[in-house]
């Protein structure tokens, strides 16, 4: 070795030549330890599926979404509930998993395995996009069986669809009630408006605003009535003079007529 510590390349080569035993060695050693590992160690299978969730093609300025709560916030309540005892306890037993532990460790402890064996990641939402966008989820399901992996991933994946399949018919059963109920309201407000209506024009016949133009034509009519009643009055009153006038002259003549005869009478009879 050289005094002041630098490896020189004729060094290396000296230590090469001397130790070349121990890097073929070194492989076969390794070689030997990862196959002996994939022998011994317990075989890992992971199954994993990717949920999209499908935007409303409508604005929101025109239709509102039935849904409006914050995607992840959904995403994590619907995690929480299908990850319970409840939800996980029926897929160890259809599937027989953990059949070794079954009958030694508790409910509990399996339904605890499981839910550490199931991963739920939301999908990164793409530079630009809302907070509320969410474009989907990973589901991974990891087990010592390949198809019993599959099969978990599968029964998850169809639970976390079906449960905001429920979600969504509840909250639009829960807005149809209430629009339900609002509508109802209304109508009821406008019934009593419209009979308050009603009560008002029949109080106010002949004095509402709408009424002004026909009013102002049976006025009208009315007056040219009187006026034509008028003129007929008038000539009665004419008619009435002029045959008191000539009813008194004929009396006149008939009392003058009635002397002339009395004075007549004994004139010829005396004769």
């Amino acid at each position: 070795m050289p005094a002041n510590g630098e490896l020189t390349p004729l060094d290396a080569k000296r230590v090469l030549r001397r130790y070349w035993w121990v890097l073929p060695i070194s492989a076969v050693l390794l070689a030997s330890l990862g196959w002996i590992a994939t022998k011994v160690l317990p075989k890992r299978y992971t199954s994993q599926t990717m949920v999209l969730v499908e935007q409303p093609s409508v604005p929101e300025e025109y239709v509102k979404p039935v849904v409006t709560a914050d995607l992840n916030h959904r995403l994590a309540t619907m995690q929480e509930q299908i990850l319970s005892r409840t939800r996980l306890q029926p897929i160890i037993e259809k599937f027989g998993l953990y059949p070794k532990d079954q009958g030694r460790v508790h409910i509990d402890e399996l339904v605890e395995r499981l839910r550490e064996d199931i991963k739920i990641k939301p999908v990164e939402s793409m530079p630009g996009t809302g907070p509320h966008q969410l474009p989907g989820f990973h589901i991974s399901a990891t087990s010592d069986d390949s198809h019993l992996a599959q099969q978990i991933c599968t029964e998850i994946t169809s639970m976390f669809l079906e449960q905001n399949a429920r979600q969504t018919e509840q909250q639009a059963t829960r807005t149809n009630n209430f629009l339900g109920e609002q509508v109802a309201e209304a109508k009821r407000k406008l019934d009593e408006q419209d009979a308050k209506l009603a009560q008002f024009k029949r109080q106010s016949l002949g004095s509402l605003p709408e009424e002004q133009a026909a009013n102002l034509s049976f006025l009208m009519g009315t007056n040219a009535q009187l006026e034509a009643n008028t003129q007929a009055l008038s000539r009665a009153q004419q008619d009435k003079a002029f045959n008191e006038s000539l009813l008194s002259q004929e009396e006149a003549n008939w009392k003058m007529r009635q002397t002339c005869r009395r004075n007549i009478l004994p004139t010829i009879r005396m004769l």
